[in-house]
C-alpha cells in the first residue's frame, strides 16, 4: 500500500473552511468507496493547510479510485462553490512505506507527528537504511504506530517518518520519551552526511474528519 496525499492551503474563517472541507471529503468518499482522512496542518506548515489521505495500492488503483470524480458533475460544482476557500493549486504526493504498514486510517481526533528531510546524493541506501533503524527505535519508545516512507512522486528523495498518537496527550508523552532517549539523541547525531543540512522538518497535523 502507498499513501497518497493532497496538500491544499485555505483561506477564509476556520469555521467556514472545516465546514467546506469536511463537506467535500465526506462526497469524495462516498464516491469512491475509500476511506479518506482530512488533516489539519497544525504546527510546521502555513496556517490554513489541510490534507486529504487514502491509502492506494499504486497508481493504477489511485486512478480507479478517482475516475468516478473526475468524471462526477457534482465533484466539480463542490470544487467551483469552495474556490473563495482555496489559496492555491493543490499539491499531491504518494509515498512508499518502507517500514511499517499503513492499517486503517487513524481515527478521528488523531494527531500525526511527521519529520521529513531529504536524502543527500549518493547516500540513498545508508539514509534508508538508518531511518527504518530510527523508526523501529522511536515506535518502541512510546509504543505508537510508526511509518517510514520514502517518495514515490514529490522531491526526490524525500522521506517522512509519521507516528500516530491518540490524542494531544499521547502525542505530547510521545515526544518526551523520544527527545529524553539517549539512545535516539546518538543516533540522531550520528546521521551525520546521509540527509542534505537544513531539510529536516517536522510538522503536527490532527484529524478533523
Amino acid at each position: 500500500m502507498q499513501l497518497f496525499t493532497r496538500n491544499v492551503l485555505t483561506v477564509g474563517a476556520p469555521a467556514d473552511v472545516m465546514a467546506y472541507a469536511t463537506d467535500i471529503r465526506a462526497y469524495a468518499e462516498e464516491k469512491t468507496g475509500r476511506e479518506i482522512g482530512l488533516w489539519s496542518n497544525l504546527f510546521g506548515a502555513p496556517n490554513g493547510t489541510m490534507s486529504y489521505t487514502m491509502a492506494v495500492e499504486g497508481l493504477a488503483d489511485l486512478q480507479s479510485a478517482t475516475s468516478s470524480l473526475l468524471e462526477d458533475p457534482g465533484y466539480h460544482a463542490k470544487l467551483a462553490a469552495g474556490r473563495e476557500f482555496v489559496a492555491g493549486p493543490a499539491m499531491d504526493t504518494l509515498g512508499q512505506p518502507v517500514h511499517g504498514e499503513m492499517g486503517d486510517t487513524p481515527p478521528v481526533g488523531s494527531y500525526a507527528m511527521v519529520t521529513r528531510a531529504t536524502m543527500a546524493g549518493g547516500k540513498y541506501m545508508d539514509a534508508i537504511a538508518w531511518g527504518v533503524e530510527i523508526a523501529q527505535l522511536v515506535e518502541q519508545l512510546p509504543g505508537l504506530p510508526t511509518m517510514f516512507l520514502s517518495s514515490a512522486f514529490g522531491g526526490f528523495g524525500d522521506v517522512a517518518r509519521i507516528m500516530v498518537a491518540a490524542d494531544a496527550a499521547a502525542a505530547d508523552a510521545a515526544g518526551e520519551a523520544i527527545n529524553g532517549n539517549a539512545e535516539y539523541l546518538t543516533s540522531v547525531n550520528g546521521a551525520g552526511d546521509l540527509f542534505i543540512p537544513g531539510s529536516g522538518h517536522q510538522s503536527l497535523t490532527a484529524r478533523g474528519a
